[in-house]
C-alpha cells in the first residue's frame, strides 16, 4: 500500500475517532459522567443551575407576560422546582449522581433528569422508582 494513501487512511480513521468522542460527549448522560473528572462534574452542575435561573427568567418575562392564562402553570412549575431543588447543594447533586450512574441501568439516562432523580430522592420522593423506570424505558 503506498505511504500516501495509509497516511490517508490514517488521518480519516484518527478523525472518526474524534467524532465519535465528540459524539458521545454530546450525548450528556451517565456514561458521559462517568467520564468526567470532578472539577467538570461541578461545571455541569452549576451549568444546570445557570440554565434552570435562566429559564425560569424567560418563562417569567416572556410567558407570564404574554399569556396570563399560563400563570397557574407556571407557578406550579416554579413550586416543583422550589420543592426539590432548594437547599440541595453542588456537592450532593454530584454525589447522587455518582451513586445513580453506578447502575449501569441508568447511564443512558441524559444528566438534567438524573439530577431531577437525585433531588426527588433527596427530598423522600415515594414515586422515584417509577419515574426511574420509566426514563430507563425512554432511554435506552
Amino acid at each position: 500500500m503506498p505511504v500516501l494513501l495509509r497516511l490517508a487512511l490514517s488521518v480519516i480513521l484518527a478523525l472518526s475517532v474524534l467524532v465519535a468522542q465528540a459524539h458521545a460527549q454530546d450525548k450528556r448522560d451517565g456514561n458521559y459522567w462517568r467520564s468526567i473528572p470532578e472539577t467538570e462534574k461541578l461545571d455541569v452542575i452549576l451549568g444546570l443551575f445557570d440554565g434552570m435561573a435562566l429559564s425560569e427568567s424567560l418563562i417569567q418575562i416572556v410567558v407570564r407576560d404574554n399569556y396570563t392564562i399560563c400563570s397557574d402553570v407556571i407557578d406550579s412549575i416554579m413550586a416543583q422546582t422550589s420543592k426539590y431543588m432548594d437547599n440541595l447543594t453542588t456537592a450532593e447533586i454530584s454525589s447522587g449522581l455518582d451513586t445513580f450512574y453506578e447502575n449501569e441501568s441508568n447511564r443512558k439516562i441524559p444528566i438534567y433528569w438524573g439530577v431531577w432523580v437525585v433531588a426527588r430522592q433527596s427530598k423522600g420522593d415515594k414515586n422515584i422508582e417509577i419515574f426511574i423506570k420509566e426514563l430507563r424505558r425512554a432511554h435506552k
